[in-house]
C-alpha cells in the first residue's frame, strides 16, 4: 500500500515579480512610503526598496516578519495564494487568544447556519 504524497503548493516562475508588485501594493495600501516600512522592520531603505524593485528578495527570516507586518501570509506574499482577503482574515485570527478564536468561530458557524 503507498502513501499518497502530501499536495505541495507550487511556487509561481515570476514569484519575484509577484513578491515585489505585493510588497509596493501592500505598503501603499497602509499609505506607508519606503522609508516609513524600512524604519518599522529595523532594516535599511535600499534594502526594502530593492525587494519592491524585484534586485532582491527577502531571507527566510525575513519573509514571516513581512508578512506578519501586512497581515498577510508568506504564500499570499509569494504568489503561492492570491485570496488577499482570507489570507489576511487568517492572519488576523491567528493573532487572536484562543478563547476569542472560538467566539469568532462560533459566531461564523451562527451566520452561516441562517443561510
Amino acid at each position: 500500500m503507498t502513501e499518497k504524497a502530501a499536495e505541495v503548493p507550487c511556487i509561481p516562475n515570476d514569484w519575484r515579480e509577484t513578491l515585489a508588485q505585493r510588497l509596493k501594493e501592500l505598503r501603499e495600501a497602509k499609505g506607508y512610503s519606503q522609508m516609513e516600512v524600512s524604519k518599522k522592520l529595523g532594516i535599511a531603505k535600499a534594502t526594502y526598496a530593492n525587494w519592491e524593485q524585484a534586485r532582491a528578495v527577502p531571507s527566510l527570516e525575513q519573509a514571516p516578519i513581512l508578512a506578519h507586518f501586512f497581515g498577510v501570509s508568506a504564500d499570499y506574499l509569494l504568489g503561492i495564494s492570491s485570496n488577499h482577503t482570507s489570507e489576511r482574515l487568517a492572519a488576523r485570527m491567528r493573532d487572536l487568544p484562543e478563547s476569542s478564536q472560538k467566539i469568532v468561530m462560533a459566531l461564523v458557524d451562527e451566520i452561516l447556519s441562517m443561510k
